[in-house]
């Protein structure tokens, strides 16, 4: 396929960027074909070759590209990018070596504020188009805080949590330092395990408010634990916590749902990452990604004693959202204009 602009990528990241890949051949964004940099075989809607075992210049003039579009950050995507006498386009880029070889495209601010260059465009290669829209939950939710806000009492909120996470949560709230302790609140994703998660909560001897059973607009001044069991303060939550912890990223085949982001706030999530919306929030370093459970409590702690950072952190989150909104859209539209010049 001479003239084609060849996407470079391995199998696993052309198959996630199907929807990417479907939208640019139906703008008619000129011949796309796809380079596999693995053993993997695709399937998907581009006709497709394997990279050879030949020098970078070889396979370029075989190929004889109009530009190469690289999904992927790897040496032999560098490599023919380094050789390449056409336009090279890098997508959700993360290193600044990549902006002397071709044009970065990256996902955030944040992204080019840490390689210093880029094109902020968004994720293109995740689907938001069933993006639901925020849900405030209940109005002025956050009032009934208060006591904890003079007292300097930071909250740490573990939200839509599975089986086993709520012990991860008291234990990570037992292990914050001395002074930084402040008040928990937690909501299990399943209404079905509220009771039992209540009572195993007991041997842990904290002082626990019960959401269902507050008739106060505030909670008492000792409460250590806020467990909450109604939808709507499930929702509002959000918004008063100091960090949010999201559940379902922790268990091992865990679901964590890609709704925690659109709630807002500074956001901490584990490495069980099944949503892509997650995968593509962590790689805009919009929120906070744990590798190791037994390194939660100290993020949780750094976290907790950085006002200015978790600001910074849930600004950039809310401007992310923003721009996911017609992301692969705006990628489509600058590609095909692009495509048109080379």
């Amino acid at each position: 396929m001479p003239d084609a602009c060849w996407v470079v990528a391995t199998t696993d990241n052309a198959q996630a960027a199907h929807g990417l890949l479907s939208a640019l051949q139906e703008a008619q964004a000129g011949p796309l074909a796809l380079l596999v940099l693995d053993e993997g075989d695709y399937e998907g809607p581009l006709p497709w070759a394997r990279l050879p075992m030949l020098s970078a210049s070889r396979i370029l003039s075989r190929l004889q590209p109009r530009c190469l579009l690289c999904l992927d950050d790897e040496p032999r995507a560098r490599a023919l990018a380094a050789a390449a006498s056409c336009p090279v386009i890098w997508v959700n880029a993360q290193s600044a070596d990549l902006l002397s070889l071709g044009t970065v495209v990256v996902a955030s601010e944040v992204v080019a504020s840490r390689i210093g260059g880029g094109v902020v465009m968004g994720d293109p290669c995740v689907d938001w188009s069933v993006w639901p829209p925020a849900d405030p939950g209940e109005p002025d939710f956050c009032a009934r805080f208060r006591p904890m806000r003079e007292g300097d009492r930071p909250i740490l909120y573990f939200v839509d949590t599975e089986e086993g996470e709520e012990a991860l949560a008291y234990n990570t709230f037992l292990g914050l330092p001395a002074g930084r302790g402040g008040l928990l609140a937690l909501a299990p994703r399943d209404p079905g395990r509220h009771e039992g998660v209540y009572r195993e909560a007991m041997k842990y001897h904290l002082l626990t408010v019960r959401h269902a059973r507050l008739m106060t607009s505030e909670l008492p001044p000792k409460t250590r634990v806020y467990y909450i069991e109604s939808a709507a303060a499930h929702r509002a939550m959000q918004a008063c916590a100091d960090l949010v912890v999201a559940g379902g990223t922790w268990a091992v085949g865990g679901e964590g749902a890609a709704e925690v982001l659109d709630r807002g706030g500074a956001i901490l999530v584990g490495p069980n990452r099944s949503d892509p919306r997650l995968v593509a929030a962590v790689r805009a370093h919009v929120v906070i990604p744990c590798e190791e459970v037994a390194d939660l409590a100290r993020l949780c702690a750094t976290w907790l004693a950085d006002g200015p950072g978790r600001a910074a952190l849930a600004q950039a989150l809310s401007r992310w959202l923003v721009l996911q909104v017609d992301a692969r859209a705006r990628f489509v539209s600058w590609f095909t204009e692009a495509s048109r010049r080379l």
